[in-house]
């Protein structure tokens, strides 16, 4: 199953399951083939994520990776190596959210922290 379908799905069953979905919150960041070293060493510790997702070839080759609060360290790690490129998007629940890079990311710092 490609990404877009298993989002699809996720998106689903947080519509079906609200008491659920709303309990916890995943962090999902999506980054963009890029010929850089911070891409490919993103990339080989994204592959290592158990919620590693790809989709696309070549050019429009997509990595999604998601992270709880217990996972902060690691998407720490991912998000300092594509934080700056254009294409990356960052989600919550699978969600597109205003601010989510300054409000969001930044809370899930404080777990960083503790």
């Amino acid at each position: 199953m490609d990404a877009k379908n298993r989002i699809q799905e996720e998106k689903l069953f947080n519509i079906l399951n609200p008491k659920k979905a709303n309990k916890e919150f995943k962090i999902t960041i999506r980054f963009q083939k890029h010929l850089t070293k911070k891409y490919e060493q993103a990339a080989l510790l994204a592959r290592e994520n158990k919620y590693f997702m790809e989709e696309g070839q070549g050019e429009f080759y997509k990595i999604y990776v998601s992270f709880f609060p217990e996972n902060v360290e690691e998407l720490y790690r991912i998000f300092e190596l594509v934080k700056d490129q254009e294409t990356t998007r960052i989600y919550l629940n699978n969600k597109l959210i205003p601010y989510i890079q300054d409000l969001w990311l930044f809370l899930m710092w404080f777990y960083k922290i503790a």
